[in-house]
């Protein structure tokens, strides 16, 4: 990239990564078209889930977990080093997420129902084959 500054060229290469660092979630196959799986909370109001993904056809696991208005949680992912797989939050019912390409988050539970976690690869990953282990932590607070 000769013809471009050194800023415009920082700027490319930032724009460059930030786009493969969008989910390949239209592309998955395997368990995000399957039911979510439902978490329950422990009488401590803990909920766990451990999990792996693979790229290029197994990036993407769907969580449920029940709420009911005005309680709070806070959700950690854990993918050791591998720092490629994150979650995205949808409040019942609701195509549109709560939160956005995280590995932690608070969550207040605006209405009382069912609450999906999507845990992801980030695309870059995925079209390298990337594996990813991890452990979502739902803890109420």
């Amino acid at each position: 990239m000769p013809f471009l500054s050194l800023s415009r060229r920082r700027f490319v290469t930032l724009a460059a990564s930030a786009l493969l660092a969008v989910p390949l979630v239209a592309a998955a196959k395997g368990p995000a078209t399957d039911a979510p799986h439902a978490l329950k909370f422990n009488g401590k109001g803990l909920a766990q889930a451990k999990g792996k993904l693979k790229g290029p056809s197994d990036v993407v696991h769907n969580y449920t977990v029940d709420l009911k208005a005005g309680e709070s949680c806070v959700l950690a992912l854990d993918d050791g080093k591998s720092r490629v797989t994150y979650f995205n939050v949808f409040p019942p019912g609701a195509q549109q997420k709560e939160t956005e390409g995280r590995t932690q988050s608070v969550l207040k539970a605006n209405a009382d129902g069912t609450y999906t976690i999507r845990v992801f690869m980030t695309q870059g990953a995925v079209l390298k084959g990337a594996a990813s282990s991890y452990e979502l932590t739902i803890t109420k607070s």
